[in-house]
């Protein structure tokens, strides 16, 4: 997450998923905000922090394999009703032993929750997550200062 830039900016990927997270924490009642570990741990970020604040906090977690599915299979074994999961990626999108869209599905059957899923690709490497066939996922690719205004639309 500390290599390349997004979207010609001098932002890594750390920096701008980060400014994310922070304007997520602002603006949702109920959020839980998730590193990639070899499980997702909670990251210590809230809305009254500094970007700079907040980079310097994610920066020294032990970040592992990025398996997008964790998000869902992390609620499903915590029992949280969540309607959506925004992951923000440097394009490093490890499969683990089940597809993200697969788990997506599997917490939907299991919840009743018409949870959706983006994926953010910060960095462009060709990667695609989404079930183009599955109208509540999307993947983004790139980014620039409209994103947050479509991943907001297709969320809500």
């Amino acid at each position: 997450m500390a290599a390349g830039h997004v979207a010609g900016s001098s932002l890594t990927p750390r920096e701008a998923s980060a400014a994310m997270a922070l304007m997520t924490a602002a603006t949702e009642a109920n959020t839980h905000i998730m590193g990639f570990a070899d499980t997702l741990v909670p990251l210590p970020l809230s809305p009254s922090m500094r970007l700079d604040d907040a980079v310097r906090a994610v920066s020294g977690l032990p970040f592992g394999a990025t398996d997008c599915a964790q998000p869902m299979l992390h609620a499903l074994d915590r029992g949280l009703s969540v309607d959506a999961f925004v992951v923000y990626t440097d394009s490093e999108t490890w499969a683990g032993a089940i597809h993200p869209a697969q788990a997506l599905r599997h917490y939907r059957e299991r919840t009743g929750i018409a949870a959706k899923l983006v994926v953010v690709g910060l960095v462009s490497n060709g990667f695609s997550i989404a079930d183009p066939a599955d109208a509540g996922m999307l993947d983004v690719v790139g980014f620039d200062a409209t994103a947050p205004a479509v991943i907001a639309d297709f969320i809500g």
